[in-house]
């Protein structure tokens, strides 16, 4: 059974993925290895708080997480075709949304915080212990309180490599080779660069709202 995180305000997520620990380095690796943002750029999310209305770029969410990361990638994308199906033509109130995440991940984390919070959180979300990731666990339901409607926004596996977390767990063990990193950096790399030039429907098929 998955674990889930539900919260008015956001969930959680896990998702730095370089060998380099800080940010800054993790910027500096993806530079020097040709990984950059989709050209022409995923469209922003607008969201309304407080009476004014907000746009967040992929761009500006990269740089809230410290670096491109796929996670931020990923969720971004699910976020912005969640709020399409669920909303329509108009622009949500921050007030009424929640967000149920099933990966516990940090760049899917940031991002839930930016869109919930805004650049100015007071802290973290972090993800309840025990939740793994898993390359189909990119689930995230969105709901819209005013009226109780919901979407679920669930990025489909074979988009996902399948080795992927084998090699994130040697990383984490310091047990990685040069060559499995150049395999692992070129997934983190494919996924940034790629997803946001793929249509919302071949990421994640035709979901309805209900």
């Amino acid at each position: 059974m998955h674990k889930t995180l539900m919260f008015s305000l956001m969930v959680a997520v896990l998702f730095c993925f370089a060998i380099p620990l800080s940010a800054s380095e993790c910027s500096t690796c993806h530079q020097a290895k040709g990984v950059r943002p989709a050209d022409p750029p995923a469209a922003p999310i607008a969201i309304r708080d407080g009476g004014r209305t907000e746009t967040i770029t992929l761009a500006e969410a990269f740089r809230f997480h410290g670096h491109e990361c796929p996670g931020m990638t990923t969720t971004f994308l699910a976020l912005q075709y969640g709020l399409k199906l669920l909303f329509g033509g108009e622009t949500p109130d921050r007030k009424d949304l929640m967000i149920v995440s099933r990966t516990p991940v940090d760049g899917g984390l940031d991002m839930i915080d930016l869109l919930m919070f805004g650049k100015n959180r007071k802290a973290r979300t972090s993800p309840p212990e025990g939740m793994q990731p898993g390359r189909d666990k990119f689930g995230y339901t969105i709901y819209r309180k005013s009226n109780g409607t919901a979407v679920d926004v669930q990025l489909k596996p074979e988009h996902f490599p399948g080795d992927f977390y084998q090699y994130k767990k040697k990383q984490s063990q310091k047990a990685l080779s040069e060559q499995e990193w150049q395999v692992l950096h070129g997934y983190m790399k494919d996924i940034i660069v790629k997803f946001p030039k793929m249509s919302p429907e071949s990421l994640f098929g035709k979901p309805g709202p209900y």
